[in-house]
């Protein structure tokens, strides 16, 4: 039952809308999308390829594997041997692998990896690295 029928409303009790808190998180936003734009490793030019008759479909698949300080290997988080390795790279036959060796890891477990690659004919074998700022 609407009691207020026929009275006008008085300047406090008419409804409005607030806009500030919707430009604080307007705000926000643009500046958690502007940090992440300028955070972004890689950046794309659009290029649009033209056509050809005769063309070739190549694929590039990357292996990345990881060496403890501990000397154990790891592939995708799971811990593995050097012979199941050794299986990996023969069924899935990557063009690249890239070896992340912790920088306590002995110098012959990442060779071992590298002979392993050579073996299989890796074509290119990449040791990771950080920069200093």
């Amino acid at each position: 039952m609407n009691l207020r029928k026929g009275r006008r409303l008085s300047r406090d009790e008419r409804a409005y809308i607030d806009v500030v808190p919707i430009v604080d998180i307007l705000l926000a936003v643009f500046l958690f999308l502007a940090i992440l734009a300028f955070q972004s490793p890689m950046t794309f030019i659009a290029v649009k390829l033209p056509f050809a008759e005769h063309g070739e479909k190549g694929a590039i698949s990357i292996m990345k594997i990881q060496v403890t300080a501990d000397g154990s290997y790891r592939m995708g988080g799971k811990r593995l041997s050097i012979s199941e390795i050794d299986k990996r790279i023969k069924k899935v036959k990557p063009t690249s692998i890239i070896i992340e060796a912790d920088e306590r890891a002995q110098h012959k477990f990442v060779v071992q990896l590298m002979d392993i690659a050579k073996k299989n004919k890796v074509e290119d074998l990449v040791i990771a690295t950080r920069t200093r700022r």
